[in-house]
């Protein structure tokens, strides 16, 4: 999706007072007098602070400035020259314009504007008194004390459809300081002209590209879309597999966390044989320090003994006796220590070993909870996917909903103004009141064309109902009445000319009278009709009291005998079964079929046979059908 381009500009909005009252009092010359102020005041004015006219708007127009300053100067110049231009004119005549002025950021389709803002300027010139200029806030700051202008606070006054508070100032300026000599057409009309030139030629373009893209599409519009029983189905398919992978996710946790308590309770053993190892090697450590503290105490005896002894021989055989006996002792002293160094060499290696499964055991905890770790993060990312699918499933279907609805809201339009069936006559009626209003229709051909549906649907905005481009019965009424001086008008000048041809056809004295019909007898009985002449499949709809409500309607028909079915939203497909005499007399049932919050009931049908047209009613419902 491309997008959207935007832009801040100064949005200047306008339109005339009573113009309803003015255009059915004098359409032409109000429709010249408009014209003649849009040359010689309004554009001018846009052209001496760098406005452009974005587009006409009926009896108004909207206009862009890239400056606060310079739209308010322009908007001021205008009303003053439009205060100026009524002085000696009649009051019933006179045309005066309200002006609504706001700045802020717009949205530009080619060379459109459209956003909340250019709503908001558009309600404030709504609350302008004729011939003055109402201003936001937003404006009053950016002009400052710049203009020879004063700002009347008008508080912040509740604008339609506009929910944020918008603060509002009157204008008000002395007709001195604002003396704008009138610049004459011929000024500037080339350039005026050598745009319209390149609008109309830019309008052809695109009509022409709207054309070749609409045969394109129907030459390649692409296949349906699945269904949406075939969407459901598959989401159920995805959702099957994701509970799968996550139950089988959930699955490795938990053999992971066992392995992980494994490895915890095998390293807590290892860590309490190392200890035990430890303190065997510290008894066997302190077995031999007293051991080595034994021997320097015995080596210290016998030298004292040694020297005590040294005298007397017999004391020194009984020392050499005690000597050798001593000698004796000390070596079972030095084997016992050089077991002692074995038994401390090996708790000194038993220690290593449980040193190193210790280490091999906490390698294995870090790996084990690297991989929980792991586990918990894919499951987190299943779980991510998975509604991340639940979300996309549900925007889908909203979108598909909002789509149907659309597409019912269209198809009921559509069937309701098919049942008003408007002959060409009445279509061409339509297209002169919506062009009289203001919506221009580019001629009244008796076809509704997407010009003529585009213009519907910008009156049916105007009154604030659904822009189908489809008419009600009751919107008909209503927009024929509001056009009611420029239909009058339309009417005469289509009698004069049919009275002109009629009388231009009109046959001259020498050519015989046709010859006279036969009698019609008041009361009479019509004609049967031949066997077979009412057969066929006729199509309608069912239309509920109002004319707001159809239900397609189908009935096929051999040798004056009928059946078909009537759709009812919310209950079912019921069955009709009719019977059709010679004269075209229409007698039958209609069911209604039981379903949803709908009871199953029967309702009797009469009507008529009219040509191709077979007319029934039932009760408050009438049912129109084609052959």
């Amino acid at each position: 999706m491309a997008r959207q381009q935007r832009r801040l500009a100064a949005i200047l909005v306008m339109d005339v007072v009573g113009s309803s009252r003015l255009m059915g009092r004098d359409e032409s010359g109000t429709v010249a007098r408009l014209r003649d102020h849009r040359i010689n005041r309004l554009e001018p004015t846009l052209l001496r602070h760098d406005g452009r006219l974005v587009k006409l708007m009926g009896d108004g127009a909207l206009a862009e400035f890239t400056s606060a300053l310079d739209a308010l100067s322009a908007a001021v110049e205008f009303q003053q020259a439009m205060a100026d231009a009524n002085r000696d004119a009649p009051e019933d005549t006179a045309l005066v314009f309200r002006v609504g002025l706001h700045a802020g950021d717009v949205i530009v389709e080619e060379d459109d504007l459209l956003g909340d803002d250019v709503n908001v300027a558009k309600r404030l010139e709504e609350l302008a008194p004729g011939g003055s200029v109402v201003v936001s806030e937003t404006v009053r700051q950016a002009v400052g004390d710049r203009l020879k202008v004063g700002f009347a606070d008008l508080g912040n006054p509740s604008l339609k459809n506009i929910d944020r508070p918008v603060q509002a100032y009157r204008v008000t300026w002395s007709a001195a300081d604002w003396r704008v000599p009138l610049v004459p057409a011929s000024a500037f009309s080339l350039k005026t002209q050598r745009g319209r030139k390149r609008m109309g030629l830019s309008l052809a373009a695109l009509a022409g590209l709207v054309i070749a893209v609409g045969f394109a599409y129907m030459a390649l519009a692409p296949k349906p879309p699945p269904t949406i029983a075939q969407l459901r189905d598959l989401k159920a398919e995805d959702l099957e597999r994701l509970l799968t992978e996550r139950r089988a996710a959930d699955a490795a946790a938990a053999e992971k966390k066992r392995i992980e308590d494994e490895a915890r309770r095998k390293a807590d053993e290892d860590a309490e044989a190392v200890r035990q190892a430890n303190a065997d090697l510290e008894k066997a450590r302190q077995d031999r320090q007293k051991a080595e503290a034994d021997l320097a105490k015995l080596k210290a005896d016998m030298e004292a003994r040694r020297q005590a002894t040294a005298a007397d021989q017999r004391q020194l055989a009984d020392s050499a006796a005690r000597r050798a006996a001593e000698e004796e002792a000390q070596r079972k002293a030095e084997v016992e220590m050089a077991a002692l160094r074995l038994i401390e060499e090996e708790a000194r290696r038993k220690a290593a070993e449980e040193a190193e499964n210790k280490r091999q055991a906490d390698e294995a905890l870090a790996m084990a909870e690297a991989a929980r770790r792991q586990a918990d993060e894919e499951a987190a990312a299943r779980r991510q996917a998975e509604e991340k699918i639940q979300a996309t499933a549900q925007q889908r279907a909203e979108a598909e909903a909002a789509v149907a609805a659309a597409q019912k809201q269209r198809a009921e339009a559509e069937a309701v103004e098919t049942a008003l069936r408007l002959g060409a006559a009445d279509r061409q009626r339509v297209q002169v009141a919506l062009t009289s209003l203001g919506f221009d229709t580019r001629g009244a051909d008796g076809t509704f064309g997407p010009r003529s549906r585009e213009m519907i649907a910008s009156w049916q905005k105007k009154l604030g109902v659904p822009s189908t481009g489809f008419l009600t019965g009751s919107q008909q009424q209503a927009l024929l009445r509001e056009a009611a001086p420029a239909l009058s008008k339309y009417d005469e000048k289509r009698k004069a000319e049919e009275e002109a041809k009629a009388q231009a056809a009109a046959p001259s004295p020498s050519v015989a009278p046709p010859a006279p019909s036969p009698p019609i007898v008041a009361g009479a009985a019509p004609a049967p009709a031949p066997a077979g002449a009412f057969d066929g499949t006729y199509n309608g709809a069912l239309a509920l009291q109002g004319g707001t409500a159809l239900r397609p309607v189908r009935i096929n028909v051999v040798n004056g005998k009928g059946t078909g079915t009537v759709t009812w939203l919310g209950c079912g497909v019921g069955q009709i079964v009719i019977t059709i005499t010679p004269q075209g007399a229409v007698s039958g049932t209609s069911e209604l079929a039981a379903g949803g919050h709908c009871r199953q009931g029967n309702f009797e049908l009469t009507g008529t046979v009219v040509g191709r047209e077979l007319r029934l009613r039932s009760g408050g419902y009438a049912i129109y059908l084609t052959r």
